[in-house]
């Protein structure tokens, strides 16, 4: 049986360098831009968020939530976690930044 892996934990005050740095471009914490506003996103059913329109890829997602585990794997890889979907981006590969980001967005939830 392999070993589980063991839980990285996340640093809000370094996920919010890192939002600035990757994610700032396209998504505001208040606002919808060309993404949508990501204040509440966490335990928010995907692809709800107010005022924004959504691509089919999301409202495939319909009735499942943002969690810790959905986050690490929509942020690791987008194109994988949502075929279709309209984020150019290509995800987050390392970990520790992966986990600072979700510990930055419980911390706005």
């Amino acid at each position: 049986m392999p070993p589980k892996k063991k839980k990285v934990e996340g640093d809000a005050t370094k996920g919010e360098k890192t939002f600035k740095n990757v994610c700032a471009v396209c998504h505001a914490m208040g606002a919808n831009g060309t993404g949508p506003a990501l204040k509440g996103a966490y335990g928010r059913e995907i692809g709800t968020g107010e005022g924004f329109g959504y691509s089919a890829a999301f409202k495939e997602l319909a009735g499942k939530k943002w969690t810790d585990g959905l986050l690490d794997k929509y942020l690791k890889s987008p194109a994988d976690f949502a075929p279709g979907n309209a984020m150019a981006f290509a995800g987050v590969p390392n970990a520790k930044d992966r986990a600072d980001l979700i510990a930055y967005l419980k911390a706005n939830a």
